[in-house]
């Protein structure tokens, strides 16, 4: 009887142990995003038990792994264009599309003249500028739409470096292989926030955001995905004022 009892209650702990731990949620998310969503994901997991595992990369780079089955349940892209192709094309779901983050961009070099930063991008000294790939970062095409704006794209595009997303931008400034770039204002501030010495002596200009197309940033829920639990917590979760007041402390605006 006694045996009985003792192996009732292991098998009820074991079943109490297996549904009290969370699921993993597999996350593609916008190399902008990272530490954000690292910050995010640390505040979800004490809440609910459920994990995420992060995938980074660029938006456009993302979105083709998902076309080639990539196995993610949720895509936090740059823009809104993917997100919405990916819905159009049934492989995520209409209803979980939501703008979690409006992003900023910065302008920054490491040389630094008389008046304002900005004054950079009309100088001579700028003999390469640094910009994330307009065709697959939602940052770079609206680095491009500033330059075409200041009427600058045709001059300086021979001398454009482009990265793969907005932290290899960020890197030619800091390494020098570039006098100057776009990117975005969470990883400028990132940057920062790290002490990396290298940042620590650039000129900055925070491009006024009418200057560009509003870089908004959605996440969808791939379809075979839709039913999981983890996946509708943190759907809840990225929705409510905590974790928005996180999106805007790592530098980015919100609906």
């Amino acid at each position: 009887m006694k045996l009985a009892s003792s192996i009732l209650l292991s098998i009820s702990c074991l079943f109490s142990a297996m549904t009290s731990h969370g699921d993993t949620l597999r996350v593609a998310v916008s190399s902008n995003f990272v530490h954000a969503l690292r910050l995010l994901s640390d505040d979800f997991t004490r809440q609910s038990g459920h994990e995420l595992r992060i995938s980074s990369a660029s938006t456009g780079k993302l979105y083709m792994q998902i076309q080639h089955g990539a196995p993610f349940d949720v895509f936090m892209s740059a823009d809104e264009k993917r997100p919405e192709l990916l819905v159009a094309e049934g492989r995520a779901e209409a209803s979980s599309a939501y703008v979690y983050a409006i992003g900023r961009l910065v302008f920054v070099s490491n040389i630094v003249l008389p008046g304002s930063c900005q004054i950079i991008l009309r100088s001579a000294a700028l003999q390469r500028l640094s910009i994330a790939n307009p065709r697959i970062a939602p940052y770079g095409a609206a680095s491009k739409q500033v330059l075409e704006k200041l009427g600058l794209w045709s001059e300086l595009e021979p001398r454009i470096v482009f990265g793969e997303n907005v932290a290899q931008a960020l890197q030619f400034v800091a390494t020098k292989n570039a006098q100057a770039g776009f990117v975005a204002r969470s990883v400028f501030d990132l940057a920062l926030l790290q002490d990396r010495k290298e940042v620590e002596s650039v000129c900055f200009w925070d491009v006024p955001a009418d200057m560009h197309s509003p870089i908004k940033q959605k996440m969808v829920v791939m379809n075979k995905a839709k039913g999981i639990a983890a996946v509708q917590a943190f759907s809840q979760y990225i929705r409510s004022e905590h974790a928005k007041k996180i999106i805007k402390a790592a530098g980015y605006d919100v609906l």
